[in-house]
């Protein structure tokens, strides 16, 4: 693994590390698409016909046209999200027609990524671990990536009641509200686009309000001490005890 960010946090009155960064060898990719199958085979979300092998891996992963940022601790990967580049990206290619946002127009298309594949799993069972902090300090990570590759902004496609939890999280998303959804009822994520009780919605960011938006939280003294540009510390005080009540972190 690349380590770009560490957070050091007590979990259960342990002393742990969090480790954001990319994989770096086939273990920890082979590790991490079998989290994905995990993650969403236990949803119905995923068309286990197409993946077979229990590795969720579509074609932009065969294609090698993604860039990968994962989350470990205790040698183990928690949390994953991955960011396509394409001339044209799948939440327009593959799963809606809308009209393009007006902000998106003006980025030149190889100026532009797709973020996805965003999941934190918890710790374990009865343990407590901040997943919106792991979210965070995963989209950090990204963001940064996006800034020394000329990556401007870009689309993403959203669970309806993930939607609604950024929100209130004042993330800098916007969502398409006029759109229809397209993406084939034989596709490897048909249950996914086909959940009825909870729908999918297309979304846009643009990276240098998105980077603002987690530089500013994960930058926040009373929230962390910072002991140089990639180590935090999870600081235990009141503050972060009412964030946690407000299930802010």
């Amino acid at each position: 693994m690349k380590i770009l960010k560490e957070l050091r946090l007590n979990v259960n009155g342990t002393s742990k590390v969090i480790y954001f960064g990319s994989p770096d060898n086939h273990d920890e990719l082979t590790e991490m698409y079998k989290l994905r199958y995990d993650v969403y085979s236990s949803r119905g979300y995923i068309n286990k016909k197409i993946s077979a092998e229990g590795l969720e891996k579509d074609n932009y992963d065969k294609e090698n046209k993604c860039d990968y940022f994962i989350a470990k601790i205790d040698g183990r990967i928690i949390g994953t999200a991955r960011l396509i580049r394409d001339s044209i990206l799948p939440t327009e290619k593959e799963c809606f027609v809308f009209e393009e946002p007006e902000e998106i127009g003006r980025i030149p298309r190889n100026n532009r990524a797709e973020l996805g594949r965003l999941i934190v799993i918890p710790y374990g069972k009865n343990v407590y671990l901040p997943r919106n902090l792991v979210t965070l300090f995963l989209l950090s990570c990204l963001l940064d990536f996006c800034l020394e590759n000329n990556i401007l902004g870009g689309y993403a496609f959203i669970k309806d009641k993930l939607k609604i939890k950024l929100q209130k999280l004042k993330m800098p998303i916007h969502v398409i509200e006029n759109f229809v959804q397209k993406y084939p009822q034989n596709g490897l994520l048909a249950g996914y686009f086909g959940d009825k009780e909870n729908s999918v919605v297309p979304m846009y960011f643009i990276v240098d309000e998105f980077k603002k938006y987690i530089d500013k939280t994960i930058n926040n003294s009373l929230m962390f001490k910072k002991n140089n540009n990639s180590e935090y510390l999870l600081r235990e005080n009141p503050y972060n005890k009412f964030l946690k009540i407000l299930k802010i972190i």
